[in-house]
């Protein structure tokens, strides 16, 4: 939840380990091998550029739906976790809240946790693919359903509703807040998850002319040319006033990119960070770069290759802010 000027983030500058640094002055693969995948079914798909994405709505978002996708949307859910000190959400909801909306749930595994914490609550996720699991808890259930259209829950029907790493696949900011305020029960809780740029580092071993940072700047360029605004968490604050919000608190947290933390959480969500990255180069850009910068496929793997090299050096001690 984002304010106007941005808080200070959560702890100090994150501590480099050493020893990992000076091993090599490379990850290679290195982080491939403490990665574990996971897997799902898709049944709606067309392909592009050798990629699956989903067929409802097509072209609509910019990501992939294929198994390569469902493993880089579990990781980042292995990474959030470790960043929140393991927990599921920081929102008070209480031992038994009620009725849960989990906007673009992806894979499912946020829901699916959830279900398991709560057995009590009622849990549903939404998204634009079905690709979740059929195994899930008596009390989770999935939809087909894009949030940017009208939506059928009554009012005051959910306790919590959650959107996470899905800032840049809301057209309506405004609209979305207003429904999100309408559906929520009296004393309950939106809450709103997502990264934002540029990478940044405590120790100025960010290069001057970063590539990492020159992806990001291209990414926010596309994005603004489709009416998705990347920087819109920090905008967060005034538009959730505007519907209604009250008692908005903000939190931001440092993200590392790579194993170079000190700290054992903190160097296993980097690890799982930096190969979310490395693999949302081709997933989040490709379809994006050569749709709407207008980039010809060789020239977007040439400069996806740049980027990669500047994520294998463990000199640089980069973050993001979550």
């Amino acid at each position: 939840m984002a304010a106007e000027a941005a808080p200070a983030h959560e702890g100090a500058a994150i501590e480099v380990d050493r020893a990992f640094v000076d091993q090599d002055s490379s990850y290679g693969t290195d982080a491939q091998s403490e990665l574990t995948s996971l897997s799902s079914s898709v049944t709606a798909y067309t392909f592009e550029n050798g990629r699956r994405y989903h067929a409802y709505k097509a072209g609509k978002y910019y990501t992939p739906n294929d198994e390569q996708e469902m493993d880089r949307e579990d990781m980042k859910h292995h990474w959030a976790k470790l960043i929140l000190s393991g927990k599921l959400h920081l929102a008070p909801i209480g031992a038994s809240p009620g009725k849960i909306l989990d906007l673009g749930t992806g894979t499912g595994i946020w829901c699916v946790e959830m279900g398991d914490l709560y057995p009590s609550a009622t849990i549903i996720g939404t998204d634009l693919s079905k690709i979740q699991p059929s195994w899930v808890p008596p009390n989770v259930s999935f939809e087909i359903d894009d949030f940017d259209d009208e939506w059928t829950y009554g009012a005051a029907t959910f306790n919590l509703i959650h959107n996470r790493f899905n800032s840049t696949a809301v057209s309506d900011w405004p609209a979305l807040s207003r429904k999100c305020f309408d559906a929520l029960a009296p004393g309950g809780y939106l809450e709103l998850v997502d990264l934002t740029n540029p990478p940044q580092s405590d120790d100025d071993t960010m290069p001057e002319n970063s590539q990492l940072g020159k992806f990001f700047e291209a990414l926010t360029d596309g994005c603004a040319k489709v009416g998705r605004d990347v920087h819109v968490p920090r905008k967060w604050r005034p538009l959730l006033q505007d519907a209604g919000f009250v008692n908005i608190e903000e939190r931001v947290f440092k993200v590392p990119i790579g194993g170079w933390p000190k700290d054992r959480k903190m160097k296993e969500a980097g690890v799982f960070e930096m190969e979310t990255l490395r693999e949302g180069l081709p997933a989040i850009g490709m379809g994006f770069f050569t749709r709407v910068l207008q980039w010809k496929p060789d020239e977007v793997q040439v400069f996806f290759a740049k980027v990669r090299q500047e994520l294998d050096d463990k000199g640089i001690h980069a973050w993001l802010p979550m």
